[in-house]
């Protein structure tokens, strides 16, 4: 090729990017919208109310120079980092809270919006990489590939999956990204001269997907890579005459390495995140809460977007015409067989235990047991969808078999049957409008069918125009790509733009209301129980940098929520070293002093608050659920008893006397006390008992034991003394995952280097 005809394919192919990378902007044009009356912003729910203060909080961390290792701001405390949905070490969170922290910015809630944005143009950007490259390797011209990987791109970021839930939950979205970008270079591992880079490529781009925060899409994604690779392994076996169990064999390891340097290089983040789960309430989930997926009546949403309720089924119609039209695509019948598998087994697994095909996951598939909302399964339905258009697309843009011709006119004038039985149709949906209207109804469910059905009846209109264009064969090839794309891009925007859009709050998400500003002004190391009653919901102490015993994560110690759920709330609020209670209720009496009020929110002061840390003279030794009625014991004193378990400590000590720890400094993940004890007692500090936490008593290191069922407790001698305790993650899996990146990077620089040579 000559350099005008390169650089004119290289010109071609960058304004193809830059308008996929553009085209979010406006999908979204509302988030942005120069006038204040026609603006929106994400509605108020996850993505506001979980996800921005655990980003937040991972930010702020960076910022000081710390890692987010412990959260003090929800549930008394628990890790920080090891929640995987605070992202910290996904590369593109890592590298924009860096340049926040150069350049002096806070990170806010359009920081987080941004991120939305972005991912969707890498949705858009990888799913064309793919499939432009999977065309092509069907033998599809340069043209040809492009348009299939432009429709594919367009079917799935703009599908209703992408946008639904995932924007509200980020770290879905930005973990299903990744799928189109590990398995195009696992493809060309199997079928590039070279294919050690492609290897490490593939696995760099999976270990993306597994720090961005959502272990089940993450586990969704590692099963597609797997069965992708056996289907290679597979294919590459049959290309060779005769077959060698050589390549089987190679191609085993290939796969298999990229999902163990996967592994080793999210291994920073799932060492902690493994442990973590271990001891959250997620760990001893059963099959009922697990097994949850779609009702059976959203089938309905393939064809009736948002009927009963979201969409996240939808495809669009043109990308299923084109899905099926596939079956014809010849040099690509294996590889359409194959993605046509993995749509239908993801469909049916997202209705849960509707369908018997979960019930079989959930026996022998490792994973879908202590995963919960198996509907989010069908984002591969999507993508299977996706990919199986863009071949079908590639029926319009280049000359048809010989052999396939005459079912290929059968199936374009199948097209307009289609669309004039959906036309009869319209007659029977407007007859049950009108029944339901003079019956006076409350919901008219007819009228959300017309209201889809007329959406249906233009698409199908397009459609079968586009396949009686392609037959008369009077239209150049091009035009019909583009007329392909704006039917999808019709037919998805006009379904699905709206989904997550609202109007903007006054003072935003988390105002400075005087609540706060009260609760921010009083002195010394205490904690809140907001109850949720902090604007902003559960999770506003991250924003807020208020120690709350209140959370919005689903992730929480399975310690902290038996000892919520089982001891009564004076005693839990005193030995969570609660010093303000927030509620709409009346609570004026013995031990809570009104102090504040602003609108239904009233703010009550502890008269007898216990503080972050003290001396007790005596411990108790108890099992847990003797412990727990002890504890909620009218006598019990948490000043002079600690209760402790088997072969944690003595019983009584030899008459300490109850002594308050002063805090000379507090920090997520670090505690410096001053304590004074009369004579051998326990310091007993409000802080969850967990791996990690590490006390020092003047400069020694101490034993820390599990004190009161949940807190933290050191034995002390009498004396004056300086107390640290401290939060340390452990620095292997740090050094797993930097090794496995340096050796990567490398192995990438030295085959460049050999390459050039």
């Amino acid at each position: 090729m000559s350099d005008h005809p390169r650089r004119r394919a290289w010109l071609i192919e960058a304004i193809l990017i830059a308008g996929l990378i553009l085209l979010p902007l406006l999908f979204w044009w509302q988030l942005w919208a120069p006038s204040p009356a026609a603006r929106a912003t994400l509605p108020e729910g996850d993505f506001s109310g979980q996800y921005y203060p655990l980003q937040l909080f991972a930010a702020r961390e960076l910022a000081e120079g710390r890692l987010p290792a412990w959260n003090p701001y929800l549930n008394a405390g628990q890790p920080g980092l090891a929640d995987i949905q605070t992202g910290f070490f996904y590369p593109p969170n890592l590298l924009l809270n860096l340049a926040l922290r150069l350049v002096g910015v806070p990170y806010g809630l359009g920081t987080l919006t941004a991120q939305v944005v972005l991912h969707f143009s890498l949705a858009s950007l990888f799913t064309y990489l793919f499939v432009r490259h999977l065309a092509r390797r069907a033998g599809a011209r340069r043209t040809a590939a492009r348009g299939a990987g432009l429709v594919a791109a367009l079917s799935f970021t703009y599908s209703g999956y992408l946008t639904s839930f995932p924007v509200q939950q980020p770290t879905i979205l930005e973990t299903a990204v990744w799928l189109p970008l590990v398995l195009l270079f696992l493809d060309r591992a199997f079928f590039h001269a070279r294919p050690a880079p492609q290897v490490i490529l593939a696995a760099l781009a999976l270990a993306c997907a597994l720090l961005a925060g959502h272990p089940q899409t993450a586990m969704h994604l590692v099963y597609a890579t797997a069965a992708y690779g056996l289907f290679l392994i597979g294919v590459s076996r049959k290309d060779r005459h005769p077959a060698s169990w050589q390549s089987i064999l190679t191609g085993g390891v290939k796969v298999g390495l990229v999902l163990a340097l996967a592994v080793a290089l999210a291994a920073v983040q799932l060492a902690p995140t493994l442990e973590f789960i271990a001891r959250s309430t997620r760990a001893g989930m059963d099959y009922g809460d697990v097994a949850w997926g779609f009702p059976l009546a959203e089938i309905t949403h393939l064809l009736y977007p948002g009927y009963f309720g979201g969409s996240p089924q939808y495809v669009g119609i043109l990308p299923l015409i084109l899905a099926a039209a596939a079956l014809l695509v010849r040099r690509a019948r294996r590889d359409v067989i194959f993605w046509l598998l993995v749509g239908a087994a993801a469909f049916v697994l997202a209705f849960g235990q509707h369908t018997f095909l979960y019930n079989v996951a959930y026996l022998l598939a490792p994973g879908f047991a202590v995963v919960r909302n198996q509907e989010r399964i069908i984002y591969l339905f999507g993508f299977a969808i996706s990919v199986l258009a863009g071949y079908g697309s590639l029926l319009l843009m280049q000359p048809v078999p010989p052999r396939k011709r005459k079912g290929y006119r059968r199936f374009a004038r199948a097209i307009p049957w289609v669309w004039a039985f959906f036309a009869a149709l319209t007659a029977l949906w407007y007859y049950g409008y009108l029944l339901g209207e003079q019956q006076g109804v409350e919901v008219n469910l007819f009228a959300g069918v017309l209201r889809h059905h007329t959406l249906i009846l233009l698409i199908l209109g397009g459609s079968a125009i586009l396949f009686a264009l392609r037959l008369g064969g009077r239209v150049r090839r091009g035009w019909l790509a583009a007329l392909a794309l704006l039917l999808i891009a019709l037919n998805l925007f006009t379904v699905n733009w709206r989904y997550n859009l609202a109007e903007p709050v006054a003072g935003g998400a988390y105002p400075e209301s005087g609540l706060v500003a009260f609760l921010r002004e009083q002195p010394g190391t205490f904690r809140i129980s907001s109850a949720g009653l902090l604007p902003g919901g559960s999770g506003a102490g991250s924003v807020y940098e208020l120690e709350d015993i209140t959370g919005n994560t689903p992730m929480r110690l399975e310690a902290f929520q038996q000892f919520e759920d089982r001891v009564g709330s004076w005693q839990r609020w005193q030995l969570l070293n609660v010093r303000y209670v927030l509620s709409r209720r009346d609570l004026d009496g013995p031990g809570l002093e009104r102090v504040y009020e602003e609108g239904e929110v009233k703010i009550y002061r502890m008269g007898d608050p216990l503080p972050r840390a003290w001396v007790v003279p005596q411990t108790v030794i108890a099992e847990d659920d003797q412990a727990f009625d002890l504890l909620n014991q009218e006598g019990f004193d948490p000043r002079t008893t600690a209760l402790v378990g088997p072969g944690e400590g003595a019983g009584a000590l030899s008459g300490a006397e109850y002594r308050a720890a002063r805090v000379v400094d507090a920090a997520p993940g670090r505690l410096v006390l001053e304590v004074t004890a009369t004579a051998e007692g326990l310091l007993v500090i409000s802080q969850p008992f967990y791996p990690g936490w590490q006390a020092q008593v003047d400069g020694a290191p101490a034993r820390m034991v599990r004190t009161n069922i949940l807190l933290q407790g050191v034995p002390i001698g009498s004396g004056e003394h300086r107390v640290v305790v401290e939060y340390q993650l452990s620095v292997w899996p740090g050094l797993i995952s930097l090794a496995t990146l340096g050796m990567c990077l490398a192995a990438l620089a030295l085959g460049r280097r050999t390459r050039a040579a």
